[in-house]
């Protein structure tokens, strides 16, 4: 469990530094996305609902903390990959290997 909370923590920080600076005024991403569009302030409920059930997962590793974790982080896994036009083209691959990596990891997690 250690492990994977940490490994969830640093796709959480990864995603929000990706997205928060995948599209600038100067380079619009392949998806034509609006310069002025914030990708922190996008994921924030995603991320804050995920940072709360790790914690509590953490705190009290229940079988429902441990649903409520998957849940979570589910969410927020689709709500990054719904915003993924605007990651520039150079930064894709890796961008979709790291959400397929975390998915495979919480698909590993037995709760």
């Amino acid at each position: 469990m250690s492990s994977f909370l940490k490994f969830s923590a640093f796709l959480l920080i990864t995603f929000t530094i990706t997205l928060s600076t995948a599209c600038s005024k100067d380079n619009p991403g392949p998806g034509g996305c609006a310069a002025n569009f914030n990708w922190t302030v996008e994921l924030q409920d995603e991320a804050n609902v995920l940072s709360n059930a790790a914690q509590a997962y953490a705190q009290d590793p229940t079988t429902e903390n441990c649903n409520t974790y998957k849940d979570a982080y589910q969410d927020y896994l689709d709500a990054a990959e719904d915003i993924d036009f605007c990651v520039p083209a150079a930064d894709q691959a890796a961008y979709d290997a790291a959400i397929e990596d975390a998915r495979d990891s919480l698909d590993d997690l037995q709760c």
